[in-house]
């Protein structure tokens, strides 16, 4: 059966944090009762529309506030953290909801401004990423830890809280080379950003599957959604958002030019203009967003579809999820 995920980025367009903080919790709560299997939450710094910087207390407050949707962190960006401090803040949220947690990791972003205040280099960022991951991961499972890498060093440490379970499901916000062989190695799943274009999705697949992965969790799909009963309407709907986006995308790349590797998200320009993020996004009325499913389900096959919600108004992504649950999902399974 096909999974469904929401993309909470605890947005703030009305310049109002705590207004900000509760209609998120608010769609989140709702997605739960709409059966949605999984929430995942995104870490941005410095960046005052999206006022998800603390994700891990926001992920101890949804486990409160929710009593059976999985709660994803999607994604720690763990280079700008302390391994330990995580691990601890993991064990805490997993117990607290129940064994609910689910934890992405990520190396931070397409966004200079965040290397540069937390004082980590850009060339460094991906080995702390998969050290510190290794160093939590050796925390979670077990007491009395001995770790001594490039970035971290550390003599019979145990952590406590316990977990409740020795190790979580585990996913790498990346696609390329380097995190498809670890993800090979240990399991881990990947998740495949909103504005990657379908053919660069399947190609990371095939990579990946070609390298005999070890057990690995499913593979996530981001997408923008708007569902809405009239198919031009919703894609009127959906545009200021996706322009805004896409708008956004490219002005960084301009201002802070990088390498392909250092590209957000691993795209050129191309896939952040309005025609490219429009055409790999779920909107339109519930029969085109039907198709839309299916297509990347052919393209792609078993996956979990995580829906990013395309407006800038909470009751009109609420109906949106809303039609989706009632009148998209029954057709795709």
């Amino acid at each position: 059966m096909p999974q469904f995920a929401l993309f909470a980025n605890f947005e703030n367009p009305f310049n109002d944090t705590a207004r900000a903080l509760r209609e998120s919790v608010d769609s989140i709560v709702h997605a739960e009762q709409l059966g949605f299997e999984q929430v995942w939450l995104t870490e941005h710094h410095f960046n005052a529309f999206s006022v998800s910087a603390s994700i891990l207390p926001l992920l101890a407050y949804l486990a409160a506030k929710t009593s059976r949707i999985q709660l994803g962190a999607g994604a720690v960006l763990l280079p700008f953290h302390e391994p330990i401090r995580v691990a601890e803040d993991l064990a805490t949220i997993d117990a607290l909801s129940d064994g609910r947690l689910l934890l992405g990791v990520g190396r931070g972003g397409p966004f200079p401004e965040q290397f540069r205040n937390f004082g980590v280099a850009t060339e460094d960022s991906r080995d702390m990423l998969f050290e510190g991951l290794e160093l939590v991961e050796k925390l979670l499972a077990g007491t009395a830890v001995e770790h001594a890498g490039k970035h971290y060093r550390h003599e019979n440490l145990s952590v406590y809280p316990r977990p409740v379970r020795g190790s979580l499901p585990t996913w790498l916000a990346s696609l390329n080379e380097d995190s498809l062989q670890l993800a090979a190695r240990r399991g881990y799943g990947l998740m495949g950003a909103s504005a990657a274009p379908v053919a660069r999705l399947r190609a990371a697949l095939e990579r990946f599957n070609a390298l005999a992965p070890v057990a690995p969790q499913p593979f996530i799909v981001a997408r923008y959604l708007l569902c809405g009963e009239q198919y031009a309407a919703a894609r009127a709907e959906a545009m200021p958002f996706i322009r805004d986006f896409g708008a956004n995308m490219r002005s960084v790349m301009q201002r802070f030019p990088a390498p392909p590797a250092l590209q957000p998200f691993g795209q050129d320009a191309s896939a952040f203009t309005e025609d490219s993020l429009l055409a790999n996004a779920i909107v339109g009325d519930p029969a085109a967003c039907i198709d839309q499913c299916l297509a990347l389900q052919a393209e792609l096959g078993p996956h979990i579809l995580l829906l990013k919600p395309a407006s800038y108004e909470p009751p009109t992504n609420r109906r949106s999820l809303s039609l989706f649950a009632e009148r998209v999902r029954p057709a795709l399974s």
